[in-house]
């Protein structure tokens, strides 16, 4: 089995050398000769410099039906060519390509071909940034003159509470921790959520208590 990656720039490098690291026989195709020169010199993998909608170039790879394609070109026209090429031609079932345009979703799917969407990758790390965000926001507003504060606290390597669960803590009554931000996502806390390095705590404390919380959660 292949995996053929045809089409874009740099993240075909980054993809092939992990897969070739994996113990896989890459195949990568590209118009651009300088790329497929410099790839030549530095991956363990057949580079051919071509172009992936020409059945003439794709004939040179030897193409067989559990082989993986990975098309990565910038339009999505091109990559939907490519695939029912390698659908048709090639009876190769395992297509997996870059979708620009979330629009062009349906047509995809309707042959089969599995898409990768930029938008969503995005998406799904912004979002738990954004929910934390909003959880500091509501809270802030529905805290507002109710002699209470909404605080996020860094969590530093050497802090004594890292590797802690939450209930070891020995919280006072007047802090509440409501939730935690670790590496984009927000988890919500319970009392055997352990405390990491880099994590932020989003925490509730009486107004009055702001520089004794902040001071608690800083040791």
């Amino acid at each position: 089995m292949k995996v053929i990656i045809i089409g874009g720039e740099r993240v075909p490098y980054f993809l092939a050398k992990r897969l070739i690291g994996s113990g896989y026989d890459v195949y990568f195709v590209n118009k651009n000769k300088e790329l497929c020169d410099e790839y030549s010199r530095t991956l363990n993998a057949t580079i051919i410099n071509g172009d992936g909608t020409s059945k003439y170039v794709l004939d040179q790879l030897q193409i067989e039906p559990n082989d993986i394609i990975v098309l990565l070109t910038e339009r999505d026209r091109r990559n939907f060519f490519i695939a029912r090429l390698v659908q048709e031609y090639y009876k190769v079932k395992n297509v997996v390509t870059l979708l620009n345009n979330t629009e062009n979703e349906d047509i995809f799917q309707r042959y089969g071909i599995r898409t990768l969407k930029v938008t969503d990758l995005i998406m799904n790390n912004i979002e738990p940034l954004l929910f934390g965000n909003k959880v500091m926001k509501d809270l802030e507003e529905e805290l507002t003159n109710k002699g209470a504060e909404v605080l996020m606290i860094p969590i530093e390597y050497d802090s004594k509470i890292a590797h802690k669960e939450l209930k070891e803590l020995n919280v006072p009554q007047d802090m509440l921790v409501v939730g935690v931000i670790r590496k984009n996502r927000f988890i919500i806390s319970r009392g055997d959520t352990i405390i990491e390095p880099g994590d932020e705590l989003i925490v509730v404390c009486a107004s009055e208590k702001r520089s004794e919380t902040e001071a608690f959660f800083r040791m």
